[in-house]
């Protein structure tokens, strides 16, 4: 046998884990990768319109794997397929079987080891398990996705550079999910640009309730005069009436189990690492056995073994967190069908960027399988100064429940108060009256565009992370700090793009190519014809895009 891995870690650990150790190779990823004919290589020779109906065919993308695997293949008898259990990695397995049966003349047999974490006890099982085929319906589907986007990709790109709209230095990348991506941040610029402040003006009044001192406001007074007066007549007033008092019951429920869009953008709020280091960091703790497969929709348990992580974790520093005798899971309600959530296999002691990723991961999973719910009192007084109604809201923690273990998040304007009786008056310390601005909204930050990418399916769990990454790298967009700003290319680009038509901008057009793939995993529809149905969409609207291209350089 010869086992083909994904990963040079998970190589390793195939290795360790088998005994005795089965013949084993790693990959880079994809080994293959589709391509159009050389003679349509030529940029200013061939209409960027020819490539919606050319030819594609696999050509070699990482030759020092493709020769490995070459020389290891006229030696097997039976292939071990042990890539990613998804369906990219269904599609790698599948690129392996098309190089074996180019070189040898024909498919040999093979089996696919499929597998959620690379620890030794997972790896025996599915060793024990292995299927006797793959899931073409995931080869398919992820097929589909290369196809649409070699050809939409490069269509667009030929006709945008070509175009003379642009620097012609400038390479003018499209792709199909990075324009939605880009007209997010667009969206917030022209919000920004758009914004006039506006000055409100506030009444402020400071007072001690039983050596607790709390700050009241007056709703927001537009006029100048009408405030003027209003703090005249509140200005030398020594004492405030409760008017109302209410506090009710608050519950912050524990989180859900680990999915992949939950862990990049809590952990770009936690970190400011960019979505794609963060998932870079996550790959590698999974390929070094640290982690479960980090690439996953689902957020409900069904097969983990709970025991087996939690006797793991009582060795680590996290033990104090675990109290065996509570154990309540909380679920969610999607499943993927290909990899449980997120959690942690075996404990990561190094301190650096690894263990800031780890620990979220694990202090999660405790949070999730052995903490409770918090619990908090929220709060809101009313009263009476001088005929002006001043109002405080606040809140207050009872038992912090699970943001022991899982403090990223815990909220810090706490405040407790006493409770009030209706009518009772307590002393002013302080009477002010503030001038304001509205401000505008703030821009958007990358966990933030994250969210909007997953809302409107932009992608996949195992592409997002990518995209805001691409938008800067192609000078569509600059990260300053934690937040996105438009560059004046991708003002250029968008502007362009939405004048022909919206579609080319708004998520609506993409969101429904997603869909064609998901009809094609489940078996919808063949691959050929949603393929066929994707593109015809883009071909209408690229014909859109040439006329007015045609139309402004005369």
């Amino acid at each position: 046998m010869l086992v083909v891995a994904e990963k040079p870690s998970v190589a390793r650990n195939i290795r360790s884990a088998i005994k005795p150790p089965p013949d084993t190779i790693a990959l880079k990823g994809h080994i293959l990768e589709l391509d159009f004919p050389e003679s349509y290589s030529r940029w200013r020779s061939i209409d960027p319109r020819e490539l919606f109906k050319a030819p594609i065919e696999w050509v070699v993308r990482d030759y020092e794997s493709y020769r490995r695997l070459v020389s290891f293949l006229k030696d097997s008898d039976i292939l071990v397929l042990a890539t990613d259990n998804d369906p990219e990695g269904e599609l790698i397995a599948y690129e392996v079987l098309l190089i074996a049966r180019d070189r040898l003349g024909f498919t040999p047999g093979y089996r696919r080891m499929r597998f959620n974490a690379t620890t030794i006890s997972e790896l025996r099982r599915a060793w024990m398990n292995l299927e006797p085929d793959l899931k073409w319906r995931w080869v398919w589907k992820a097929l589909l996705r290369h196809k649409f986007d070699l050809v939409t990709g490069a269509a667009y790109t030929r006709l945008l550079t070509l175009s003379g709209r642009f620097d012609s230095s400038s390479l003018v990348s499209w792709g199909s999910c990075q324009i939605p991506t880009l007209w997010f941040v667009y969206q917030k610029e022209m919000e920004i640009r758009g914004f006039k402040p506006e000055k409100y003006y506030t009444l402020i009044v400071i007072v001690d309730f039983g050596g607790v001192k709390i700050e009241f406001s007056s709703d927001p007074i537009k006029d100048r005069v009408k405030a003027s007066i209003l703090y005249a007549s509140i200005r030398d007033c020594r004492y405030a009436y409760v008017k109302d008092f209410q506090l009710r019951d608050e519950v912050e429920r524990k989180p859900l189990p680990t999915d992949t869009d939950t862990m990049l953008q809590e952990l770009s709020r936690i970190t400011g690492f960019s979505a794609s280091k963060i998932m870079a960091i996550a790959e590698a703790l999974y390929g070094d056995g640290y982690i479960s497969y980090p690439r996953t929709e689902t957020n409900m348990w069904l097969t983990v073994d709970h025991r087996s992580i939690l006797s793991m974790l009582s060795s680590t520093p996290l033990s104090i967190y675990i109290d065996m005798s509570y154990f309540d899971p909380r679920d969610g309600d999607r499943n993927d069908g290909a990899h449980p959530p997120i959690h942690p296999t075996a404990y990561y002691p190094w301190r650096d960027s690894k263990s800031i990723v780890w620990e979220y991961i694990a202090r999660r999973y405790l949070a999730n399988v052995v903490c409770r719910d918090a619990y908090m009192k929220r709060w809101r007084v009313c009263v009476d100064v001088g005929g002006v109604l001043l109002n405080a809201t606040g809140r207050y923690m009872v038992d912090e429940g699970f943001y022991r273990v899982f403090p990223y998040f815990k909220p810090r304007d706490l405040l407790k108060i006493p409770e009030f009786k209706i009518g009772s008056r307590y002393p002013i310390v302080g009477v002010d009256i503030r001038e304001r601005k509205t401000k505008p909204p703030p821009r958007l930050t990358e966990s933030e565009l994250l969210k909007l990418l997953e809302k409107h399916s932009i992608g996949t769990d195992a592409t997002r992370a990518d995209y805001p990454q691409i938008i800067v790298e192609r000078g569509y967009a600059m990260k300053k700090g934690r937040s996105f700003y438009l560059s004046n290319l991708g003002e250029s680009l968008i502007n362009l793009l939405r004048s022909v038509d919206e579609r080319l901008v708004t998520p609506d057009t993409r969101r429904y190519v997603e869909q064609l793939m998901i009809d094609v995993e489940l078996g919808r529809r063949g691959m050929e014809e949603a393929l066929g149905e994707a593109l015809k969409i883009y071909e209408e609207l690229f014909d859109k895009i040439s006329a007015r291209l045609r139309g402004i350089n005369g």
